[in-house]
C-alpha cells in the first residue's frame, strides 16, 4: 500500500511539473509574441508591393494591413500617407546597415532573423544593444523622409525653409534645395513613437518602463 501511494504522489508530482513547465512556455511565447513584432520589418521585406499603383486604388487589396510588424497607429500612418511608406522602408533599411556596421567587431553584429522582431530575442532585454537598435532606426526614417521631401517625392512637404547658420564655415555652404529636416522629425515623430504610446500600461510597471525607455531612445536617434 505505501508503495502504491509513493507511486501515486510521484505521478502527480510529476504531472504538476509538466503543467507547470506548459504554463511557464506558453506565458513566455506570449510576451515574445508581444513586444517584438516591430515596423523594422519594412527594411528587410523589400518595398516591390509599393512598385505596383493598382494596390492603392480605393478598393483594391488592402496593402498596409498586410504589411508585417505595424502597430494600429502605424497602419493608419500608412492608409493616409501611403507615399510616405516607401521612405520609411529606406530608413529602416539605413538604421539596420548602420547598426551592422557599428556592432559588426562585436559578439553581437546586428544580424537580421527570419521573423518579424529582425533583431530577434536581443529585443526583449532592456539593453543596450535594444536601445541602439529603436535609436538609429528612428534616424533612419528622419533621414529618408528628409531627403524624399528635396527629391518631390512625397505631397505634403518639399525643401526645407530653415536658413543657413551665419556661422557656417565657408566649405561647408550650399545652395539650391536642401533636406527638410523639420518635416522628417515630426512624421518620424508621430509615425515611430505612436507603436509605443496606443498601449496603456499600469503605473509603476515594469513594461510601462520599457514603453518610456523605448520613448527615449527613439528621440535620441531623431535628435
Amino acid at each position: 500500500m505505501d508503495v502504491a501511494r509513493r507511486g501515486r504522489r510521484k505521478d502527480d508530482l510529476s504531472l504538476w511539473w509538466w503543467t507547470a513547465w506548459v504554463i511557464l512556455l506558453l506565458s513566455m511565447q506570449t510576451k515574445v509574441v508581444y513586444t517584438v513584432d516591430m515596423w523594422w520589418q519594412l527594411g528587410v521585406q523589400g518595398l516591390e508591393k509599393w512598385k505596383n499603383p493598382q494596390l492603392l486604388i480605393l478598393g483594391a487589396q488592402p496593402i498596409c494591413t498586410q504589411l508585417k510588424g505595424l502597430s494600429a497607429g502605424q497602419i493608419k500612418f500608412c492608409q493616409r500617407y501611403h507615399d510616405h511608406m516607401p521612405s520609411i522602408g529606406r530608413g529602416a533599411k539605413l538604421g539596420i546597415a548602420e547598426c551592422q556596421w557599428q556592432f559588426r567587431m562585436r559578439r553581437w553584429n546586428c544580424s537580421t532573423v527570419q521573423d518579424s522582431s529582425v533583431f530577434g530575442p536581443v529585443l526583449n532585454i532592456a539593453s543596450r544593444e535594444a536601445a541602439f537598435t529603436h535609436a538609429i532606426s528612428a534616424a533612419g526614417v528622419v533621414h529618408a523622409v528628409s531627403r524624399s521631401c528635396r527629391e518631390g517625392d512625397l505631397s505634403t512637404c518639399g525643401c526645407s525653409r530653415a536658413r543657413r547658420p551665419k556661422d557656417l564655415h565657408r566649405d561647408w555652404i550650399w545652395g539650391g534645395c536642401g533636406d527638410n529636416i523639420e518635416y522628417g522629425y515630426r512624421f518620424a515623430k508621430a509615425f515611430v513613437d505612436v507603436r509605443e504610446k496606443e498601449r496603456n500600461h499600469p503605473r509603476h510597471s515594469r513594461d510601462l518602463g520599457r514603453m518610456l525607455m523605448n520613448l527615449h531612445n527613439n528621440e535620441a536617434g531623431r535628435k
